[in-house]
């Protein structure tokens, strides 16, 4: 299914009303009972559920986007809208600026994995300033999705063929991390493992022949991400790796390897 089927194009309006956080969590509620999937939702509990999500941490991230997100255990499929603050909102965001445009999803809970990838699939196109700038200028919500979706097309569910590659990522800074852990949630059909690490160093410092050049303070950060994924991905995965990693200080924090796999059988949740 493309995530175009879950656009909420019967929304009555683009720009909001609201001029703080919690009205404009109403208002996103109000809005997205619109939806066929939401008409039987009471909006009230669409409206708690939306804060409940926005205590565990605030959905508005860096340059002024947010991505307000819950999940319901009476529907069966998502529901994704938009609003526009001209003026912009503060809701508490990462960078602390007022954030503008805030894209929603209500998803249904027992599907996980696909939720975690529809918020991969908005970012990718929202993190790009040039993208955001075009959808804040559109002026009906007709015309906000269909520029939308000439940003690319997303299908969640399409069959690939049963040919996959394990990438290994070893990385030692901690935005680094984050980055490339985002490019791995926006790969289909993609399965991944963290495991905390550490470096040799950790070890050598115990052994009297090295002590003297290690110390418990350049132990540092590791984590080695595990991801099988279909080989069709691997080389724009590890395209998209390395644009991460040149924009670090020191590239000798990031390492990748890839094989094939000559067996693959189940799968893991995310």
């Amino acid at each position: 299914m493309k995530l175009e089927h879950y656009f909420n194009v019967k929304a009555t309006k683009l720009q909001a009303t609201a001029t703080h956080k919690q009205d404009l969590l109403m208002e996103i509620a109000k809005e997205a009972k619109s939806s066929e999937t939401l008409s039987h939702v009471d909006t009230e509990h669409l409206f708690k559920k939306l804060s409940e999500r926005e205590t565990i941490g605030s959905t508005g991230f860096s340059d002024g986007i947010a991505i307000p997100h819950c999940s319901l255990d009476n529907i069966n499929d998502f529901v994704i809208g938009v609003l526009i603050s001209k003026d912009g909102i503060d809701f508490k965001s990462v960078d602390g600026k007022p954030t503008k445009l805030f894209m929603y999803i209500i998803a249904p809970t027992k599907q996980r994995n696909k939720h975690i990838r529809i918020l991969s699939e908005l970012s990718k196109v929202l993190r790009i300033s040039s993208n955001v700038e075009t959808l804040l200028a559109q002026k009906s919500v007709k015309n906000f999705f269909d520029k939308f979706c000439e940003y690319g097309t997303w299908d969640v569910s399409k069959e690939l063929s049963r040919d996959y590659s394990q990438v290994t990522v070893h990385i030692q800074d901690h935005e680094a991390f984050d980055n490339i852990l985002e490019i791995f949630t926006e790969i289909q059909d993609c399965h991944v493992s963290i495991i905390e690490g550490h470096s040799a160093g950790k070890y050598l410092y115990s052994l009297p022949l090295f002590s003297q050049f290690m110390n418990e303070s350049n132990q540092g950060f590791h984590r080695v991400i595990i991801a099988v994924l279909n080989t069709v991905y691997v080389n724009n995965c590890i395209r998209t790796i390395n644009d991460v990693t040149e924009k670090l200080k020191d590239e000798s924090k990031v390492m990748i390897t890839t094989h094939a796999l000559s067996y693959y059988s189940g799968s893991i949740n995310i």
